[in-house]
This record gives structure tokens, sequence and C-alpha cells, in this order.
């Protein structure tokens, strides 16, 4: 289209102006309309001529000017050749020829008669007129040399006697039909080129203009398929930069953003829907109040998604709120003028919406519209994909965790066993052994022997009884609980402490208890149980050389959890013991009172109620056992 506007520009070009160079390039056909037009008018102008000699022949053959006859008859000749050289399409070289052939006519005859005052002259100008409006620049520039030598010899030729022309002798009727003659021929001849010429001007002209007018259609048509291409790759970038993440969060802070690229918008949010609560997800330049204070609504008829969240409409779009919706009449929604708000479905399920707010009406379209709901049915197809994602990476960590839990128990079960197989027999082999020392002292009749070996035999079945009865309190706990409640932290320290009071006393420890302790959740007879088990051990292992000391308090939170603490001054644990501790029948000191499974039930506990327990300690510097309670039932592991 591009190529045809430039060639009948080039044609306009060429007819408007005088560089007859732009006819070397077009063919005279395109010029005049087409070559049988043009040929139409060659034949005209030949046949007007030849008409033209035969009138001259007769004149002159009737005044007796056999030269003049005899040459205008010999001009006929070529001149109808001419007719055979138009129907080979040579219009240019038959109409230089013809201007060639009558200049030298009119010459000859000229010559031959009155010289520059004979009233065949006056034919050069039409001649160069109507040869100007056919031929080239260089042929026209060409032909007017040629006239002005032939006018030259006309006029010089008689002023130095080259020729003689005859007298002047009156004929002014043969005067006014040459004259007419010409006149005549000329107009007829400028009149029909002309006329042509103008008339395929203006049809071009016109053509031009419907070109024009497609080629600004088309135009129109390629920016908005440009616009349409941009669009769509921006759509597209925004949708695969969304598609590829996998955190819900980070999908649902990103769709506001990239949105944006293709819809202009002021404000913008993103809600959940879950029953009849529409909650606020997350937002783009919302104001503080909807942020803090709006940030849930009912979804009923009082609220204008609701034709959207029942699933009626595809979206919902109004240029004119503040007159037609009653909700957005209200503060904090009164500076909307415009919204746009799209709903965020999977499987014909409505999770939530997305709302897109302008501050000036008429300011979303239907093509926002329909860009907007392609936006959101990908970005809820991404969000679902997510939360499944999310889920599985959930349950995944779940079975970690059970995984872990559970080589941590068969680990914890395998000790045991071998613990319990180990610790259960010593006793009884004592037992076994005592017996048959009684037998020997029943037969000796030795009583104070005998009763010795009975006392003996009395200390095995108590440990055994303590090391059964202990394990039976670990496997119980995290089994059968008693109910949990919010209890201040300082009771359940004055519970622990009276329970161990004996060892306190008789070691004369010292017991430091920090001030405004907050509350725990829980268990109160477990958790007093761990205070217990952790002060009766910092008073048991104390050193005599110093003022033996506990200090019990509160060191911040972990992971939304209260971390405490129980420090004392004793005899502390080396490095390398601080993983053993809090495993079975671990003693320090093989000889020290008790079983080992204290600190294993303290683990156990703390862990049951959502916790973990650590120690800092060294060799002769005392130890500090941290651990950390929920504050409330949510914070404690199913």
């Amino acid at each position: 289209m591009k190529f045809l506007y430039e060639q009948r520009y080039n044609i306009i070009k060429m007819v408007t102006k005088t560089d007859t160079d732009f006819q070397s390039a077009i063919p005279l056909g395109e010029v005049y309309g087409n070559v049988k037009n043009l040929a139409r008018i060659f034949n005209s102008f030949i046949t007007v001529i030849v008409l033209g000699f035969g009138y001259g022949a007769i004149i002159t053959f009737d005044k007796g000017n056999t030269f003049s006859t005899q040459i205008l008859l010999l001009g006929t000749l070529p001149v109808i050749g001419c007719y055979w050289l138009v129907r080979r399409q040579k219009f240019e070289f038959v109409a230089t020829f013809l201007s060639i052939l009558l200049i030298s006519l009119n010459t000859i005859l000229a010559t031959r008669g009155l010289g520059v005052r004979n009233i065949s002259v006056f034919a050069f100008p039409a001649l160069l007129i109507i040869a100007s409006l056919v031929t080239k620049r260089r042929t026209m520039f060409f032909l007017t040399l040629y006239t002005v030598a032939c006018l030259a010899w006309l006029v010089f030729g008689e002023m130095y006697n080259l020729y003689t022309p005859r007298a002047l002798t009156s004929s002014a009727l043969n005067d006014f039909f040459s004259s007419a003659l010409l006149i005549i021929l000329t107009a007829v001849m400028t009149r029909a080129i002309s006329e042509t010429l103008f008339k395929n001007f203006f049809q071009l002209q016109k053509e031009l203009n419907e070109k024009k007018q497609v080629e600004q259609q088309t135009e129109i048509l390629i920016n908005e398929l440009e616009a349409k291409n941009a669009e769509s790759e921006t759509l597209r970038e925004s949708l695969a930069s969304i598609t590829s993440m996998v955190d819900f969060s980070e999908i649902i802070e990103e769709v506001l953003d990239q949105i944006k690229r293709v819809i202009p918008y002021d404000t913008a949010s993103i809600w959940k829907v879950e029953g009849n609560i529409q909650t606020l997800l997350a937002g783009r330049n919302l104001p503080e109040i909807v942020i803090n204070e709006f940030n849930q609504f009912s979804a009923d008829e009082s609220n204008s998604a609701i034709f959207l969240i029942r699933g009626e409409v595809p979206y919902i779009l109004n240029n004119n709120v503040q007159e037609e919706l009653p909700d957005f009449q209200m503060e904090p929604h009164t500076y909307v003028q415009s919204w746009l708000a799209i709903p965020l479905k999977t499987r014909g399920k409505i999770l939530g919406i997305i709302a897109l707010d302008g501050i000036k009406k008429n300011q979303f379209n239907e093509h926002h519209a329909e860009l907007a709901v392609s936006f959101a049915n990908q970005v809820a197809i991404a969000l679902e994909n997510a939360q499944l994602f999310n889920e599985l990476q959930q349950e995944l960590k779940t079975r970690e965790t059970l995984i872990n839990q559970l080589e941590t128990k068969n680990a914890e079960l395998e000790r045991f066993t071998y613990t319990v197989s180990h610790d259960l027999k010593s006793p009884l082999v004592t037992i076994n052994g005592f017996l048959g020392y009684l037998e020997a002292d029943v037969a000796a009749n030795d009583m104070k022997r005998f009763r010795h070996d009975s006392e003996r035999i009395k200390e095995a079945v108590v440990k055994m009884h303590t090391l059964l009865s202990e394990l039976l309190e670990l496997s119980r706990i995290g089994r059968v609980a008693n109910p949990s409640e919010i209890i201040p932290f300082e009771e359940l320290i004055k519970d622990a402490i009276e329970l161990v009071g004996g060892r306190i006393d008789k070691n004369k420890v010292i017991i430091n208890i920090q001030p405004n302790l907050p509350s725990v959740f829980g268990d109160r007879q477990r958790l007093t149980e761990v205070l217990q088990n952790l002060i009766d051990n910092a008073a048991k292992f104390v050193r005599a050389e110093t003022n033996p000391t506990i200090d019990i308090g509160y060191d911040g939170e972990e992971n939304g959890l209260h971390i405490f603490f129980v420090r004392d001054n004793g005899i502390g644990i080396p490095q390398e013991l601080h993983d053993r501790i809090f495993g079975l029948f671990d003693k320090l000191d093989p000889h020290s009172e008790g079983t080992g499974i204290g600190l294993a039930i303290v683990k156990r506990i703390v862990e049951v109620h959502g916790g973990r327990i650590w120690v800092q300690s060294e060799a002769g510097k005392g130890s500090t056992f941290f651990f950390t309670l929920p504050k409330s039932k949510n914070q404690i592991n199913p």
C-alpha cells in the first residue's frame, strides 16, 4: 500500500510541476489515463494535421504556388506514417517528430513566402505548447532552440539577403482562414490534452484520498494491534512473574504491582472471602483507616460486591460510584469515583476479589475489565497452586518432624531398653545374691548377719520400685494429662520449693526469685514437676565452700514463647556432658542418690508443652538451665 501511495504521489508531482524528468520515469499512458486514450488523442492530432496539409495544398495550388503544394503533399506522407508509430506507442517520438516536421515545413514555406511575416510562423508557439505537454525537458529544450534557429533564419536570412521573401500582397481572407485554422488546431489539441490530463489528475487525486484514508485506517489498526500486542506481552510477563512464585503472601503482594502495568488504578486491594466475611489481604495506596479499621466487611446485601461474591456476574464496573453505590458514599470510600471488581475464582469457587479504585469518573472501561478477568483467572490458579504447594510443604515438614521424633524415640527406646535391662538387673542380682546369704545365715543361726542381708534385699527392692515408678511416670507424660490453664509462674515456683524444701534447708540454699514473672499456659502438676527437678538438682550439687544460691527468672522470648531459667553456683557440668544429661539414667555422679531419670522427665514435659530446654555450664562454675513455655493454648504442639 505504501508503494502505491508513493507511485501515485510521484505521478501527481509530475503532472503539477514543469519538471518533466518525472515523465522519463513514468509512461505517458499513466499520466493521461491509459494508452488507448493517449493514442486516440494522437490519432486525432495527426488527422487534423493531415486535413490542414490538404487544405493548405488546395489553397496554394489555387494560387499557382506549386512549390508549396508539393511541400505540403510530401509532408503529408511522414505525418500519415505517424499512425503506425502511435500504434507502437512511440508517443514522445511522434510528438517530437511532428514538431520538427511542422516547424521545418513552416520555415521552408515562410522562406518561399513572406519570410518572418508569413502567417504560418504563428504556428511555432502553438507547436511548442502542444509538444511541452508530452515531451521531456531536454526534448523541449532542443525543440525551443530549433524553433529559435528557424526564426533566426527567417529574420537574419532576410537581413543579409540569404533569401528574398515575396512582396506583401493583400490576402485577408486567406490569412483569416489560415490564422483561424492555427488557433482552432492549437485550442482543440491543447484542450484535448489538458482536459485528459486534468481528468486523470482528479481521478488520481480521488484514488490518492481513498488510499490515504485506507492507509490512515490501516495505521490506526496497526497502532491498536501494536498496543494490544504490547499489552498482551506485558500481561504475559506479569503472569509469568506471578505463576513462578510458590509463596502465597508473595503472590498476593505481586498481583497488585503487576496489574497496574495494564490497568491504571489509584488504589487497589485484594480481599479474601470466607463464608459471609470479606477480609483485606493486601492493598496499594489505601487510606490508613481502611487498613487499620475498615479491613473486614460482611458479604451481605449492603455490600456492592455481593453479586460478584455469589458468582452471579463476571465483574463489576462502575464509573460513577458516588451516585450509584450506597456503601461508597460513606467514609472511608468517599474518595472513590470509579470501581472495578474482579473475582478470584477456581473450580467454580470464589476465593476472593480484586478491587481497583479510581479517583476520577470513567477511569475504567470494558477492555480494562476483560483484561482484569483474564489476569484474575490466572492469578487464582497461581494462588491455588501456591496454597497446595504450601500445604504439601507443611505436610512434608510435619512428616519430617514426625520422622525425626520417631527416630529420637527409637533411639531413646533403644537406650531405654539397654538401660532398663542393665539398671533393673542390678537390684535383681543383689536380691538373688543376698537370698543365698540368707540361707547361710539361717543355717548358721546368725541373726545379726541375717538382718543385715535382709536390709540389703529391701534396699534393692525399693530401688527397683523407684525405677519402675519413674519409668511409668515418664511413659505417662504426653498421654495422660491434667487440664491446662493459665498459671502465674511464681505460683509454680512456690509449689516446687515447698516440695523440695527439705534439701534446700539441709544444704542452706538461698533462692532468689525475679519479680513480675509472666504467666504460662499448661498442666500445673507437670510444670511444677519441671521446677521441682531443676531446683532439687541445683540444691543437690552445691559446693560446700560457697554460699549455695539458686536464681529463678525470666529471659525474654523465643518464637513467641517465654524463656525462663534456673541458675545455680554449684559444681557445674563439663561441656561434653551437656547433651547426655537429658538422657535416661545418665548421672554425673554414679554414687549420688537418684535414678538419673529426672532431667529426662523435665525434657519430656517441656517438649509436650511446645517448648525446649538447654543448659549453659562449665565445670566448677555453676549451671543455668533455660527452658521455654507457652503463653496460650495455640502454642502447644498437638
